[in-house]
């Protein structure tokens, strides 16, 4: 990618949603040339923009980290099935003592529990199944931006942080309008309109308010190894349990971690970074344990191939190539 390329998904980060027009000229580049560049992006399967429901949304139970072992040479196809699941947001292909690694999500912990039991261990290739249950997010990998703009180009897009104020976990009345956005970000509010049967007037308004409330994530993404951020780890933290919530949000401060949450299982808190080089994991831990002496690092997994990621399915450079909605109402179904 070039640097216009990095700064338009950094934009998209901050505002995903936001007419060419008014990123014009923090950019510094006409609409026209934006749309079309834009247009070259996600036709290439580049960068993307994708919904889902707001973590805060999930209650508990409706959320969890799955870790697989598969039988010797099955690991690819188990994780091809299991990225057909509506409610495996992510699957990733891992170093370490398990072969996969993936995120399910659904807005109850029943759905989430017949995944775990019923689904992923009817998978062909699928020898067992570990499942760490999701206490707690403290960074969703929605709010991870690239460092393209600067400040000042940051502020004249802006970017409305989420409010936590706890909002009913109930989301189906916006189902058909988070599935649709979970397709296309940027779709027109004619098209969702269309899809929906909600007024655009009506929908100018409602989405705003659902992502400023927290309920809704609207999220742009981007080829990894593209954009320059090619390894990804994913690190499970022995942490006390009186200081969980401030090394969570120490954490979710670093530059280089995409995801922190407090979860129930082998450790207490688990991390997910992105970094340039695997050597630049050694200065992570080592920033990690300067600031938070009392945190021990229980285990590591690098992703040797992403799947899929948050709907989209990935291929080996990291690009989209395809789309899976993300239906956390859908019933759990044991055929993948």
């Amino acid at each position: 990618m070039d640097e216009l390329d990095l700064m338009m998904i950094n934009a998209m980060q901050l505002s995903p949603r936001a007419p060419w027009t008014e990123l014009a000229e923090p950019l510094g580049v006409d609409a026209s040339t934006l749309s079309r560049r834009w247009a070259q992006l996600t036709a290439g399967g580049s960068a993307w923009i994708t919904c889902y429901v707001g973590p805060s949304q999930l209650s508990w139970g409706g959320m969890a980290l799955v870790e697989i072992g598969c039988a010797a040479g099955q690991a690819e196809e188990a994780a091809r099935r299991i990225a057909r699941c509506p409610h495996a947001v992510s699957v990733e292909i891992t170093s370490g003592s398990r072969d996969l690694l993936v995120t399910v999500a659904a807005v109850t912990q029943q759905a989430v529990t017949a995944v775990v039991l019923d689904v992923l261990p009817r998978v062909f290739g699928v020898q067992w199944v570990r499942t760490t249950m999701i206490v707690r997010m403290a960074r969703d990998a929605g709010s991870w931006r690239l460092d393209s703009l600067d400040p000042g180009q940051r502020r004249s897009i802006g970017e409305e942080q989420p409010e936590t104020n706890g909002q009913p976990p109930s989301l189906t009345p916006h189902r058909e309008l988070i599935l649709a956005l979970g397709e296309d970000g940027r779709m027109p509010y004619s098209e969702l309109s269309h899809r929906t049967g909600v007024p655009s007037s009506t929908l100018r308004r409602r989405i705003p308010d659902l992502v400023r409330s927290g309920r809704m994530t609207i999220r742009c993404d981007t080829a990894a190894p593209e954009a320059g951020w090619p390894v990804h780890v994913s690190l499970w933290l022995d942490v006390p349990v009186g200081r969980i919530g401030d090394v969570c949000a120490g954490l979710a401060a670093m530059p280089e971690t995409r995801m922190s949450a407090h979860v129930a299982g082998g450790a207490s808190v688990i991390a997910i970074v992105w970094l340039h080089r695997l050597e630049d994991l050694a200065d992570w831990e080592h920033r990690v344990a300067s600031a938070h002496p009392e945190v021990s690092v229980v285990d590591r997994a690098v992703s040797l191939r992403s799947v899929k990621r948050t709907g989209r399915l990935l291929n080996g450079a990291g690009r989209a190539v395809g789309h899976v909605p993300m239906d956390f109402w859908a019933d759990p179904a044991p055929d993948v």
